[in-house]
């Protein structure tokens, strides 16, 4: 079955029980998210694995596919795909070869900007981080807060040539993961950063969150030609800085209501242009306790279209206090 989240530049489609094998022969294949495997089996430059397990039954696989000529390779530890208008790129660090989550974070960093300098599309949309046992370690020796700390160093080493953040879901996967996951897609032009006004920029952050805030905004609108795409960061059951509410069905229902919100921000900077929630757009839906399957499926069914296509996957979330998170990618109408 093949599901596809609108005409845009970027077609985004779910496919299940297809191989990975089989769908890069495919022509138009920009890259293919195959989940429940660790980074550091991918061999072809368009083939992520990710390890975080998938939830909903069968082997649903993400398919991104563009048009014209693709060009794929390696570029010291990144390794790329392209076509004229855009670029997937992903890095695997091994967090024991670099040292510990706090070198690997800076080093992953330090890599994609110098990538990203050199890239006929030099401008983040999108970055996805998937950092092994994100809530291990007490304060600010937990694993996300190291994470953070090794981001912002590697960020600020050079100001002038730092990009602009762009919107970002940082998940937890399996503690016995060996490496820190980053991949990305990017442009070459500015997509516009768009800020929730029910939630605080993430870069104000007070202290008692780490000694570094994350660094990333809560959306941001890709326009490629005249097709626009509202890709959505992790968004989770934060009003404010805080978290909301101690159980699944109502942390799902608040990021909804996060979406939403930040889905008509986005309309108001596009002059009236609607990102919606529906069959143009796609959902991956992160759930910390796989027990909590049923329960988010009944209470998600509830408020986000039917035709919506959505995955459910296993990982932890960035707050232990956070049971719940969604990202996705919307084409805006």
């Amino acid at each position: 079955m093949v599901i596809t989240a609108g005409q845009a530049a970027l077609q985004v489609e779910y496919v299940k029980d297809r191989s990975s094998a089989v769908l890069l022969q495919q022509p138009g294949v920009l890259a293919v998210f195959e989940f429940g495997k660790s980074p550091l089996e991918s061999t072809d430059p368009r083939h992520v694995t990710i390890a975080l397990p998938q939830l909903d039954g069968g082997t649903t696989i993400e398919v991104w596919r563009c048009n014209g000529e693709i060009e794929t390779g390696t570029w010291q530890t990144v390794r790329f795909a392209r076509n004229g208008a855009m670029t997937m790129a992903h890095i695997a660090l091994d967090i024991n070869d670099a040292g510990d989550m706090r070198a690997a974070s800076h080093r992953a960093y330090q890599e994609f900007q110098r990538f990203l300098r050199q890239s006929p599309h030099h401008c983040p949309m999108k970055i996805w981080n998937y950092i092994p046992g994100i809530n291990e370690g007490e304060g600010d020796s937990e694993s996300y807060r190291q994470f953070c700390i090794g981001r912002a160093e590697a960020l600020a080493s050079d100001p002038a040539e730092r990009p602009p953040m762009p919107a970002a879901t940082a998940i937890g996967s399996p503690r016995e993961e060996a490496a820190l996951q980053v991949y990305f897609l990017a442009t070459a032009l500015p997509g516009v950063n768009v800020e929730n006004p029910r939630q605080l920029n993430a870069w104000h952050y007070p202290r008692r969150y780490g000694p570094r805030s994350p660094l990333f905004s809560r959306g941001t609108i890709m326009q490629v030609g005249a097709a626009r795409q509202f890709l959505i960061s992790g968004t989770a059951s934060v009003v404010g800085h805080e978290t909301h509410h101690d159980n699944v069905r109502d942390q799902i229902t608040e990021s909804v209501s996060n979406l939403n919100s930040l889905l008509q921000e986005g309309q108001r900077l596009l002059g009236g242009q609607r990102p919606r929630l529906g069959d143009t757009g796609v959902l991956r839906v992160y759930l910390r306790n796989p027990s909590d399957l049923a329960d988010i499926k009944q209470a998600l069914g509830r408020i986000v279209p039917d035709d919506m296509p959505r995955v459910y996957l296993n990982g932890d979330i960035c707050r232990i206090d956070l049971l719940t998170e969604v990202d996705g990618i919307i084409a805006c109408e």
